[in-house]
């Protein structure tokens, strides 16, 4: 569920993990450390902050990987999202007495997908099931979305540390997105204010183009009556 070494012939786009002389043990710590040298404004998650919103709402393209060192990686100067979704995986390496992983590692990233995919969220749920109706998502981990939910008072960064980072990035991402499409116009309430501006001008707009279309109809039926009135006099 790593990709361990680096590929001798081209780029895979994975990110690899460096084994050489070292146990594996030793070298998944050293990759897997914790990471917080980043600063967050707000120190919360919201609700809003979901898979299926960064995809709904912040127009972020998720990719699902199987390389758990990819996991949370925003591509720069991308809307993509690597998210690791072998949670079957992550729940076996959490009943093992001599897990390789670094202390804590593996119940961290369960919380990640917790509350990216809130197992008590129907609409998440849904959207879960509609992504692996897609042919090249038909192998998303099934026991995903079933992860549990992230408690109000551990809904903050600093319960984070070896994702830390990558969740700030990814919140800021999603955060400084603008709606791009009218589906995510209609979906993004993150500011309520913009949200009914922009709906109230889209709908004076329809109603002026109606207003317009049926006066036209009544100016051309109007010529139109007073043509065969001409005719038959």
């Amino acid at each position: 569920m790593t990709e361990i070494g680096q590929s001798q012939i081209g780029l895979s786009g994975r990110t690899p993990i460096r084994w050489g002389a070292s146990l594996l043990k030793t070298a998944l710590a050293e990759h897997f450390t914790p990471q917080r040298t980043l600063d967050v404004d707000n120190p919360k998650f919201k609700k809003l902050f979901t898979g299926r919103n960064l995809s709904r709402v912040g127009g972020l393209q998720i990719i699902w990987t199987t390389n758990l060192a990819d996991h949370l990686r925003l591509i720069d100067d991308s809307q993509t999202v690597f998210i690791f979704h072998c949670t079957s995986f992550l729940h076996f390496q959490a009943c093992l007495k001599n897990s390789p992983f670094p202390g804590g590692f593996i119940k961290e990233t369960l919380q990640t997908l917790a509350l990216l995919f809130p197992s008590t969220d129907k609409a998440t749920k849904s959207w879960l099931q509609a992504q692996r109706k897609h042919v090249e998502y038909d192998n998303i981990d099934p026991t995903l979305g079933r992860c549990g939910v992230v408690r109000a008072h551990d809904r903050r960064f600093e319960r984070f540390s070896f994702w830390h980072d990558r969740l700030v990035i990814l919140k800021q991402a999603f955060d400084e997105s603008q709606p791009k499409t009218l589906s995510q116009w209609w979906f993004d309430r993150r500011n309520r204010v913009q949200w009914y501006t922009f709906w109230v001008a889209v709908l004076v707009f329809v109603m002026t183009m109606v207003f317009g279309i049926i006066q036209s109809l009544e100016g051309a039926l109007q010529v139109y009556l007073s043509y065969t009135s001409l005719q038959q006099g």
